[in-house]
Protein backbone atom coordinates (compact mmCIF):
# COMPACT_ATOMS: atom_id res chain seq x y z
CA UNK A 1 0.00 0.00 0.00
CA UNK A 2 3.17 2.88 0.33
CA UNK A 3 4.13 2.16 -3.48
CA UNK A 4 3.13 4.92 -4.76
CA UNK A 5 2.15 3.36 -8.07
CA UNK A 6 -0.43 1.66 -6.53
CA UNK A 7 -1.80 4.61 -5.09
CA UNK A 8 -1.92 6.17 -7.93
CA UNK A 9 -3.62 3.30 -9.48
CA UNK A 10 -6.37 3.01 -7.24
CA UNK A 11 -6.87 6.70 -6.94
CA UNK A 12 -7.51 6.61 -11.02
CA UNK A 13 -10.08 3.42 -10.45
CA UNK A 14 -11.69 5.48 -7.53
CA UNK A 15 -12.69 8.63 -9.95
CA UNK A 16 -9.76 10.88 -8.99
CA UNK A 17 -7.41 12.50 -11.20
CA UNK A 18 -4.02 10.53 -11.50
CA UNK A 19 -1.76 13.42 -12.26
CA UNK A 20 -2.93 15.11 -9.35
CA UNK A 21 -2.70 12.23 -6.67
CA UNK A 22 0.69 11.47 -8.48
CA UNK A 23 1.94 15.08 -8.14
CA UNK A 24 0.89 15.68 -4.26
CA UNK A 25 1.62 12.17 -2.62
CA UNK A 26 5.19 12.73 -2.62
CA UNK A 27 4.65 15.93 -0.67
CA UNK A 28 3.57 17.06 2.63
CA UNK A 29 0.43 18.28 1.24
CA UNK A 30 -2.24 18.02 3.25
CA UNK A 31 -0.38 16.16 6.05
CA UNK A 32 -1.87 18.16 8.83
CA UNK A 33 -5.32 18.43 7.73
CA UNK A 34 -5.10 14.82 8.13
CA UNK A 35 -3.72 14.91 11.55
CA UNK A 36 -6.33 16.97 12.61
CA UNK A 37 -9.73 14.82 10.72
CA UNK A 38 -7.08 11.62 13.00
CA UNK A 39 -7.37 13.47 16.12
CA UNK A 40 -10.52 14.76 15.84
CA UNK A 41 -12.28 11.55 15.24
CA UNK A 42 -10.39 10.17 18.39
CA UNK A 43 -12.15 12.78 20.43
CA UNK A 44 -15.39 11.48 19.47
CA UNK A 45 -14.70 8.06 20.19
CA UNK A 46 -14.13 6.62 16.38
CA UNK A 47 -11.46 3.83 16.34
CA UNK A 48 -12.55 2.07 13.41
CA UNK A 49 -13.22 2.23 9.89
CA UNK A 50 -15.90 2.59 7.70
CA UNK A 51 -17.59 5.25 10.06
CA UNK A 52 -20.25 7.06 8.88
CA UNK A 53 -21.19 10.31 10.43
CA UNK A 54 -24.19 11.95 10.71
CA UNK A 55 -24.93 15.53 11.09
CA UNK A 56 -21.64 15.58 12.89
CA UNK A 57 -22.92 14.40 15.71
CA UNK A 58 -24.47 10.53 15.38
CA UNK A 59 -22.43 8.01 13.65
CA UNK A 60 -22.62 4.56 12.85
CA UNK A 61 -19.29 2.42 13.16
CA UNK A 62 -18.32 -0.90 11.78
CA UNK A 63 -19.25 -2.69 8.70
CA UNK A 64 -23.14 -2.25 9.01
CA UNK A 65 -25.54 -3.60 6.58
CA UNK A 66 -27.51 -1.38 4.21
CA UNK A 67 -31.05 -1.32 6.33
CA UNK A 68 -29.30 -0.75 9.36
CA UNK A 69 -27.57 2.72 7.58
CA UNK A 70 -30.70 3.24 5.98
CA UNK A 71 -32.39 3.32 9.45
CA UNK A 72 -29.71 5.27 11.14
CA UNK A 73 -30.46 8.33 8.17
CA UNK A 74 -34.00 7.79 8.84
CA UNK A 75 -33.71 8.42 12.36
CA UNK A 76 -31.65 11.22 12.12
CA UNK A 77 -33.62 13.03 9.33
CA UNK A 78 -36.68 12.88 11.52
CA UNK A 79 -35.23 14.26 14.34
CA UNK A 80 -33.87 17.08 12.48
CA UNK A 81 -37.22 17.24 10.69
CA UNK A 82 -39.23 17.95 13.90
CA UNK A 83 -36.27 20.68 15.12
CA UNK A 84 -34.41 18.24 17.73
CA UNK A 85 -31.30 18.47 16.11
CA UNK A 86 -30.91 22.99 15.99
CA UNK A 87 -31.49 22.38 19.77
CA UNK A 88 -28.09 23.58 21.62
CA UNK A 89 -26.26 20.74 23.55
Amino acid sequence: IGDHAVLVEAAREAGMDASVVATLLPTEADVEAVRTEIATASRMGISGVPCFLLEDKYAVMGAQDADTLADAIRQVAAAKARGELDKAG
